[in-house]
């Protein structure tokens, strides 16, 4: 079984092949996440740990609050450096983390062999960053794209934050030697939206860590059921950033519509955001507790407990530009412990999943779609092989990833190399000649 992102990541444009001449490299890294505040915070860090156990030294500048929950991240060759954001102010904690970023960068630039940023970060470093082009050509600089601007509080902040991106990008696109989007899909949208230079164009993907996502026992998942209070039949599984856009309500609104079906199902959601508490409300005012169940936030090393204790996971993302050709790291977190999926029919899901039969694709994202959906879902799920989806993840580990970024940080070095030694032969024949 070989799904079209299996296909498409073995291509010599997103896999590099490995490189004889390995090379102990250098590598910073400026991300704008806060650690453990967003779950998505460590899943992105793991895949810079396992690219410092290939042996390179990676230093990653990051973000945290006083909230933060310690998680240790350890290998050696990887420092981690924070910043400490007192209180998480839109735009005005972004500026700050920037700012300082920009000064550990000044320090520290003559020691890095490649820098890689996030699509937010360009504006700010961007003087510095010319600097280092002209002084040393040779250094790889990697822009990594793993979304479009999506929802945010107010028209405003919208408005800033699609300036930022798109100022960021252009400016990549003049300076930077690789922009890496999350999709090929996404890469595609680029490449039309910008006018980027193919050769500049590559696929990052989300990366999921294998080693922590596999699968549990029956008695362990049903431990934790016990523990939840959950009894029946059917346990549904929404695990990520809790917001409107993101279709939670209309999963909420279905499982209201079950419950009047008497259909035997329970929505577990896990984790935090803005409609945390606007999903609290409707369920209490529409007395759906016994089968909505609002958890967390919780440490990033126990949500595996809660997709082994579930009977599938759901993601429901709406087939709008925010999420259309997205790499959902949930999704590739349940395959990897051979959940069954019900997801929405968008590219993001297609390009991972395919035809394989480890998920039920919904016919739409209302309430009333997604209610039909987990019904089929209850009906046929004995049709489905979820024990592939772990084959399907392995594709997206955190060392496939990491292969990938050495492949392409040595890529641009040598070229770099290559066109250097031409231009010293040619200097060479101008002068004898």
């Amino acid at each position: 079984m070989e799904t079209s992102a299996e296909r498409y990541l073995i291509d010599e444009h997103i896999m590099p092949p490995p490189i004889a001449s390995r090379r102990i490299l250098r590598i910073r890294v400026i991300h704008y996440i806060v650690r453990g505040v967003q779950l998505e915070a460590e899943s992105e860090l793991s895949q810079f740990v396992a690219l410092a156990e290939r042996g390179h030294q990676v230093t990653c500048f990051v973000a945290r609050t006083p909230q933060s929950r310690n998680i240790d991240l350890t290998a050696r060759g990887l420092k981690l450096e924070t910043v400490l954001l007192r209180r998480l102010v839109p735009v005005v904690s972004y500026i700050f983390f920037e700012f300082m970023a920009c000064l550990r960068l000044i320090r520290s630039l003559a020691r890095y062999d490649g820098v890689i940023l996030d699509v937010y970060s360009v504006p700010f470093l961007f003087p510095v960053l010319l600097a280092l082009r002209l002084c040393s050509p040779s250094r790889a600089l990697l822009l990594r794209i793993d979304t479009v601007p999506v929802e945010t509080v107010g028209l405003l902040a919208s408005l800033q934050w699609s300036f930022f991106h798109t100022l960021s990008t252009k400016l990549a696109a003049t300076l930077f030697d690789k922009i890496l989007c999350i999709s090929p899909m996404m890469c595609e949208l680029y490449l039309r939206q910008f006018g980027i230079p193919e050769e500049k164009m590559g696929v990052w993907p989300s990366a999921v860590n294998t080693d922590l996502f596999v699968p549990v026992s029956i008695s362990k998942a049903n431990r934790l059921r016990k523990e939840l209070g959950i009894s029946t039949k059917c346990v549904v599984l929404y695990h990520g950033l809790l917001s409107r856009a993101r279709g939670i309500m209309q999963m909420v609104e279905a499982f209201g519509i079950l419950k009047q079906k008497g259909v035997d199902a329970t929505l577990v959601l896990l984790g935090d955001g803005p409609a945390r508490e606007e999903i609290r409300r409707y369920v209490q005012a529409n007395h759906l507790d016994d089968v909505v169940l609002v958890c967390g936030p919780v440490d990033y090393a126990q949500v595996p407990d809660y997709i082994g204790a579930c009977d599938a996971g759901i993601v429901a993302l709406p087939d709008n530009p925010w999420w259309r050709y997205q790499c959902p790291t949930k999704v590739l977190e349940c395959l990897a412990m051979n959940k069954p999926l019900i997801v929405s029919d968008i590219p993001a899901h297609r390009w991972i999943i395919g035809s394989a039969p480890v998920a039920l694709y919904l016919k739409g994202t209302g309430s009333q779609e997604i209610a039909r959906g987990i019904r089929t879902f209850i009906a046929t799920r004995h049709t489905l092989e979820p024990s592939l989806g772990r084959q399907i993840a392995s594709s997206f580990s955190m060392a496939k990833i990491a292969q990938m970024l050495e492949g392409e940080v040595l890529s641009v070095i040598l070229r770099a190399a290559s066109r250097s030694k031409m231009q010293t032969v040619a200097n060479s024949q101008d002068f004898h000649s």
